[in-house]
């Protein structure tokens, strides 16, 4: 297999620039086997798949599987230095692909800043009641976890798993609704700030 080094970094031509044949896959030629690092290729046109929030779970496994058996390093033990890094590079980058569109948090923030949303780190925006909601709750967990409170454990942890589902459903019905509006794209990134604390909170018990 050879590495393709006459394309630019991220770009993926309609056919194989090594034997001309058409590609289905912008990682790989299934005919000559030449690797390409897709760079600048999103999660899902990666995996074949539209840019929405509901995926089919077993597609995107099913989808990653054949992705990984096809690039794997391990599949050329004698292929040249170049071809090895870049086809543990490609390795890589469906691994992050297969984690963020399996995770619908992750898919979510995904898809908002694919298309056109702020992300967590420039707009960091929570919603007043969530952080004092969020606030009180901790303080209630250290007091259970520092007098061993299993009752109460138990009870904050089912109402915490309450809010994530709550406030996932909420991420899943504007992620819906992408690309949106302005309006639409900061009641997301709010709803996933919010999660974040929500998590934390899982992770605090």
């Amino acid at each position: 297999m050879a590495s393709n080094a006459n394309t630019s970094r991220g770009t993926v031509p309609a056919k194989c620039v090594s034997c001309d044949r058409s590609m289905d896959s912008p990682l790989f030629c299934a005919h000559c086997r030449t690797l390409y690092p897709a760079d600048d290729v999103s999660h899902f046109e990666l995996f074949g798949l539209d840019p929405s929030y509901d995926l089919d779970a077993e597609v995107i496994r099913r989808t990653y599987l054949n992705l990984a058996r096809a690039i794997h390093p391990d599949r050329f033990p004698r292929a040249a230095e170049e071809v090895e890094r870049l086809s543990e590079r490609v390795s890589a980058r469906v691994n992050r692909a297969f984690q963020t569109l399996s995770d619908p948090v992750l898919r979510a923030e995904y898809l908002l800043e694919m298309l056109g949303g702020k992300s967590a780190t420039q707009d960091k925006n929570v919603p007043a009641e969530v952080l004092s909601q969020t606030l009180m709750l901790r303080e209630e967990i250290e007091e259970a976890k520092a007098s061993d409170d299993q009752e109460s454990l138990g009870r904050l942890r089912a109402q915490v798993g309450k809010l994530c589902e709550q406030t996932l459903a909420g991420v899943a019905e504007l992620a819906r609704r992408l690309p949106g509006d302005e309006v639409c794209r900061q009641a997301l990134r709010a709803k996933l700030n919010s999660m974040k604390y929500y998590q934390k909170l899982l992770e605090q018990l």
